[in-house]
């Protein structure tokens, strides 16, 4: 994760400061908390892995940003519309690590609906994934595993789909 990814799963641009990360964050935690939200929880994943590396990268925010309106882009109301649109089919498992999306189980019958979104097929890996279109990886070249990759951005488990959709995707 870069700094610009963190500050996109808040939605956040320009010059900022300890209190407004913080205000951000509670903002987020109030929407997506589990109880109110059913996909809280997977998103809440995104949310405190951007927290955690913003506070940690305080001094680094304003230098790599951009101040451009323009340039904002919200990874987590894209992240919660993904995540609406996998609880809705039926059979796929689904992992939030880092900001990425990991996706396998009974794939094969959503494939056009994964590739409509967005998602690609990670055949190493034999699973589908979705990550924010800016994000490119660091490990080049270099193969890991599932577990490797769960042990260095965390993860709180895979969640089967419900395959009742609660809400349309939103713009």
């Amino acid at each position: 994760m870069n700094v610009q990814e963190a500050l996109n799963v808040f939605g956040l641009s320009g010059e900022l400061t300890e209190k407004d990360i913080k205000s951000a964050y509670k903002k987020l935690a109030l929407k997506y908390h589990p109880d109110r939200n059913p996909l809280g929880a997977e998103i809440m994943k995104a949310v405190n892995a951007a927290f955690d590396f913003l506070i940690a990268n305080l001094d680094k925010i304003n230098q790599f940003q951009s101040a451009d309106e323009e340039d904002r882009y919200n990874y987590g109301k894209e992240l919660e519309n993904i995540l609406t649109v996998l609880s809705g089919l039926s059979g796929v498992v689904y992992e939030v690590i880092g900001n990425w999306v990991w996706i396998s189980g009974e794939t094969r019958e959503h494939k056009d609906e994964l590739k409509e979104m967005g998602c690609k097929w990670a055949a190493k890996k034999k699973q589908w994934f979705y990550r924010p279109e800016e994000h490119k990886s660091r490990w080049n070249r270099k193969e890991h595993s599932m577990d490797e990759i769960r042990e260095m951005y965390g993860t709180d488990g895979k969640r089967r789909a419900t395959g009742r959709r609660a809400v349309e995707m939103r713009a």
